[in-house]
């Protein structure tokens, strides 16, 4: 584990557990290790990504790296690992200012696999035009073979959030946040609002993942009874070899003009 220095140990032990966070030396990228007796192991890759609209870009961002990349450039890496994986846990998640990526099963070789495929997928996707359409937005006939018939906004992320939004709560607690958070993150809606998912480009998709989807900003967490040793190796050899050490990707500011002045002067964000 020279590549890596230890920040903190503690043993946890309500839960008969050994906590261990790490660094890597040459990126500064965070590993969270929880070492246990438990056969089922989980990974996970997080990153922060703060939003700046309510465009909904982290989270088309998280279905659309999972449309192929390119060490696996199928149509859909996630259902086809789902199909042929003995894993017990396979999913990713938009949260408020993250997007995680976790997975998990109880044999060794399919953990691997699985973190291979993954490591992949958030890191060199291919992000094509037609996975942007498919999963962020579109316009479309209402009569697919009625070119007359009026054009509607379709998209998966888009009708996701049509549905999470249909709700009275749902759409109080956005409202809150929006008035509350001013000058956060939290005062945009992460998972995108309907009426401005369509003010999202392609353009800005891929910019947004060239942003924070950086090995060096990633936090790899893993839990279970395999060795830390043998994690430590496999994420050095498959992507922390060969990235740069960057800072985190934006300042928490206390006006909107200032915050997203933080975020034009990281290096990335000028590519």
């Amino acid at each position: 584990m020279e590549n890596f220095v230890v920040t903190n140990q503690t043993r946890i032990d309500e839960l008969k557990c050994d906590l261990v966070e790490l660094e890597h030396v040459k990126t500064g990228a965070k590993v969270i290790h929880i070492a246990n007796d438990d056969p089922e192991n989980l990974f996970c890759l997080s990153f922060q990504t703060l939003p700046t609209t309510s465009n909904g870009a982290p989270h088309v961002l998280e279905h659309t790296v999972l449309c192929g990349s390119k060490k696996f450039p199928v149509k859909d890496p996630f259902f086809a690992m789902g199909r042929r994986s003995l894993n017990t846990f396979l999913n990713a998640l938009t949260g408020s200012d993250f997007t995680c990526y976790p997975a998990a099963t109880q044999v060794e070789k399919d953990f691997y696999n699985l973190l291979e495929v993954y490591i992949d997928a958030v890191f060199h996707p291919e992000l094509k035009k037609m996975s942007f359409l498919q999963e962020g937005h579109r316009l479309e006939f209402a009569e697919a073979d009625n070119p007359k018939s009026p054009l509607l906004f379709k998209g998966i992320v888009f009708n996701e959030m049509k549905g999470t939004l249909a709700g009275a709560e749902s759409r109080l607690w956005h409202a809150m946040m929006k008035e509350l958070c001013v000058g956060l993150p939290y005062e945009f809606n992460s998972g995108g609002e309907p009426k401005e998912i369509p003010d999202l480009t392609y353009e800005e998709l891929k910019k947004f993942h060239h942003t924070h989807y950086q090995p060096s900003r990633c936090l790899f967490f893993f839990y279970g009874n395999l060795p830390l040793k043998k994690h430590l190796e496999f994420i050095e050899e498959k992507i922390l070899r060969g990235a740069e050490k960057l800072p985190p990707p934006s300042l928490y500011c206390k006006t909107k003009k200032k915050y997203q002045a933080c975020l034009k002067r990281d290096p990335l964000s000028r590519n």
